[in-house]
């Protein structure tokens, strides 16, 4: 699993894109990214990011990773995938 095989469809903020994914080990791996001034930590036109990252037991992690790219992002899953 890497970032190119996320399946994003639209978020409820205009323009902006939203993909999640559930790992066989039940984390999930939520991100996001908008327009310039969307209010997300993530910029469609720069290639970035908002990513969340939740337990098995559905608790998020302290706070979401803003502006990551793809390369960061498929390196996080990678690392999900082990726990």
């Amino acid at each position: 699993m890497n970032f190119s095989s996320l399946n994003f469809t639209d978020h409820s903020i205009k323009g902006a894109t939203k993909a999640w994914h559930t790992f066989e080990n039940g984390w999930v791996i939520s991100v996001v990214a908008g327009p310039t001034g969307s209010g997300l930590y993530g910029d469609i036109q720069h290639d970035t990011f908002e990513v969340a990252v939740f337990r098995p037991n559905g608790n998020m992690l302290e706070d979401v990773i803003r502006w990551q790219t793809p390369v960061q992002i498929t390196t996080m899953m990678r690392l999900i995938a082990m726990l």
